[in-house]
């Protein structure tokens, strides 16, 4: 009793213990609800539905097929069964062959020879121009003859004009005179009958800023004509051009 004194002490005065009816109803309310929780896990488990598998579909292609063959060859117009003949031979009769008389070769006409002019040349054509060339057209100007080729010394000897003259005479730049360059230049130079330059043409230059002048210059120079069996006759000649300060 001095216990359950205790307790009620705690419990305070105004606890009352509750009644048998209330602790049976709350028994029934647990184990209803225990089974009803057992019962819901059971059920999950036992109403899993099963996965079904995943159906595929295999799809088989198959090749083309194959061209047919090509047809056989037509066969030969020439049938074979048709019976082979023997071909028949000619028999040949001789003929005698008859002689025919020989022709006789035509009597050639004698050309007359017309007697030769005077003045002609050898194989020009008769009733020609008197003094003519053979290929040549009448009343045709007569061609000049052409320039003769020269050594460069027999052309140096031939020019009258000083080429170290200042009037005669390719300048150098600046810069090069006062360096002391000397250039050399290749030239070709033809001259006419009558001792004037005709052409200038620069074989090796000698710098870009040389060879403009080099024409020019070379074209006021003077030759003694060239003389040809006592005719004055055109020439060309090359010969090295040194250019050098002064």
């Amino acid at each position: 009793m001095a216990f359950e004194g205790i307790l009620d002490l705690d419990r305070g005065a105004g606890y009352t213990r509750p009644s048998r009816f209330r602790r049976v109803m709350l028994t029934v309310s647990l184990a209803v609800h225990a089974v009803a929780l057992i019962a819901g896990v059971a059920w999950s488990f036992w109403q899993v539905d099963e996965l079904s598998m995943p159906q595929v579909a295999v799809t088989l292609t198959a090749t083309a097929a194959p061209p047919p063959p090509p047809p056989p060859p037509p066969a030969s117009h020439h049938s074979s069964t048709k019976p082979k003949t023997k071909p028949v031979r000619k028999i040949e009769t001789l003929v005698q062959p008859q002689e025919r008389p020989k022709e006789q070769p035509k009597p050639k006409e004698e050309e007359q020879d017309e007697p030769d002019q005077p003045g002609g040349v050898e194989g020009g054509v008769k009733g020609g121009v008197q003094g003519g060339v053979v290929g040549g057209v009448v009343g045709a100007p007569v061609a000049n003859d052409a320039p003769r080729i020269l050594p460069p010394a027999v052309g140096k000897q031939l020019l009258l004009t000083d080429p170290d003259d200042e009037r005669y005479r390719v300048k150098l730049p600046e810069v090069m005179e006062r360096a002391g360059i000397v250039a050399k230049a290749i030239v070709r130079i033809c001259v006419s009958a009558q001792g004037t330059v005709t052409d200038v043409k620069v074989l090796k230059g000698a710098g870009p800023a040389i060879d403009p002048q080099i024409p020019g210059v070379l074209r006021t120079w003077k030759y003694k004509p060239y003389t040809l069996d006592g005719k004055p006759t055109p020439f060309c000649f090359p010969f090295v051009y040194q250019i050098s300060a002064r």
